[in-house]
């Protein structure tokens, strides 16, 4: 499973024991925030999964829309 983590700015996630509970999913982790929803969907346009660890993203319909591998959030 393609898991995306789009918000993981203190570069911490994969320092956490849960993260191994990711092993055998190929998981890619953003720093930066994206500049806006072309960006966030290029990021995010493959993910079957996405663990929102901040609050920053809106999960609007407009996005959601462009996600057509989303299965999990």
């Amino acid at each position: 499973m393609k898991i995306v983590i789009p918000d993981d700015y203190q570069d911490a996630i994969h320092k956490l024991d849960a993260f191994k509970l990711l092993a055998g999913h190929e998981v890619v982790r953003h720093r930066e925030p994206a500049r806006d929803l072309d960006e966030l969907v290029e990021r995010l346009k493959d993910a079957e999964c996405v663990v929102e660890i901040r609050e920053r993203i809106d999960f609007s319909r407009a996005l959601i829309e462009r996600l057509p591998k989303l299965r999990l959030i």
